[in-house]
């Protein structure tokens, strides 16, 4: 019995371990800058970066690095982050502002795949213009008697808008206010055309004039002024006005044309046509590429060169007591092996004689 209670105290003590362990929270990611030599290249177009880097010495697997290029910013791309040894070790994206931010993978904690090269190529280009224009025709009626008054509610200025007013009590001129739709135009062309039983009065003028504000209440132009007479071309008779105006700002241009008709008080019909046309430029696109150099392991910080120490003059093995090499050469030990011998030669034969 204590055996089997033995063991499943074990048991128990470990799922309680695994569920303490379980419920432990997980080292959370860090974010460094990465270690990094940039040098940055460009011409008209094309921008270059050839970044060597090196991650930093605590950077582990899941990780965040990041590296500031400003020369790219704006564009938005991601790319695989390759080691000199062509491994793969994160995806790097770079954002509008440019800043590429690696995150990194398991293989970043192979200590080859820790250094490299890379070149950022990004080309700035435009999308063809926009060709913006606008066309619309408004028509107004005068009727005998009639006093002109506010608008019925705000007119719409994205389009063209004219109405009319006798400019005295008998009736027997009539004043026509074309008003163009805002701006800004690059061209803006105005054409009014007077309906029979009048006819313009050129002698009076057309007057061009632009604003930029309405009256809320009555929708009328507040503090029109004279549109300068570079901008403006006019061509008159009697049977029509042409204007034309460029540039227009963010304004509303006037038109004011006067028209006599055959008979006082006479009901009265005009219509004016208004085309505008104005080229906006295209999106500026940037794309970028990341291409790495692989086979070199460049290192962001310089390293300094082994200190090699100067070798001292070699000594012999063995010194006689007055400093000369106590090992004789070969020959000179032969030689006075031979001489012992013949002196011992010698001995022997006077010891014979006596």
């Amino acid at each position: 019995m204590i055996r089997v209670g033995s063991r499943l105290l074990a048991l128990a003590g470990g799922v309680l371990l695994g569920a303490t362990l379980s419920s432990m929270p997980a080292s959370a990611a860090t974010t460094s800058p990465l270690s990094a030599d940039v040098t940055v290249t460009s011409d008209d177009t094309a921008t270059v970066s050839d970044v060597r880097w090196e991650l930093p010495a605590d950077a582990a697997p899941g990780d965040v690095v990041t590296l500031a290029l400003p020369e790219h910013a704006g564009a938005a791309a991601g790319a695989d982050w390759i080691a000199s040894t062509g491994v793969s070790i994160g995806v790097v994206r770079l954002d509008d502002a440019g800043t590429a931010v690696i995150e990194l993978t398991e293989a970043a904690a192979d200590p080859a795949n820790r250094r490299g090269e890379v070149v950022v190529r990004s080309v700035l280009e435009e999308s063809a213009p926009t060709i913006v224009s606008s066309a619309s025709t408004a028509d107004a009626v005068l009727r005998p008697g009639e006093v002109p008054g506010p608008f019925f509610g705000a007119p719409d200025r994205s389009r063209g808008n004219k109405y009319g007013a006798w400019t005295d009590e008998t009736e027997t001129r009539a004043r026509w206010v074309l008003e163009a739709p805002r701006g800004p135009w690059d061209t803006l062309d105005i054409v009014d055309r007077p309906a029979g039983g009048q006819r313009v009065d050129c002698t009076a003028g057309v007057r061009v004039r632009a604003a930029g504000e309405t009256d809320p209440a009555t929708g009328y132009l507040v503090n029109p002024v004279d549109v300068a007479t570079e901008r403006v071309s006019v061509a008159c008779d009697e049977s029509g006005v042409s204007v034309r105006v460029q540039p227009v700002g963010d304004e509303i241009v006037e038109v004011t044309v006067e028209t006599v008709p055959d008979a006082a008080s006479s009901e009265l019909a005009n219509a004016a046509d208004f085309a505008a046309q104005r080229s906006e430029p295209g999106d500026a696109i940037r794309t970028v590429s990341f291409v790495p150099r692989l086979g070199v392991a460049p290192s962001p910080t310089p390293t300094l060169p082994p200190v090699v120490e100067t070798p001292r003059p070699g000594l012999p093995d063995r010194l006689a007591e007055t400093g000369t090499d106590a090992a004789p050469p070969a020959f000179i030990g032969a030689v006075l092996l031979l001489a012992g011998a013949a002196a011992a030669v010698r001995r022997r034969r006077t010891r014979s004689r006596a």
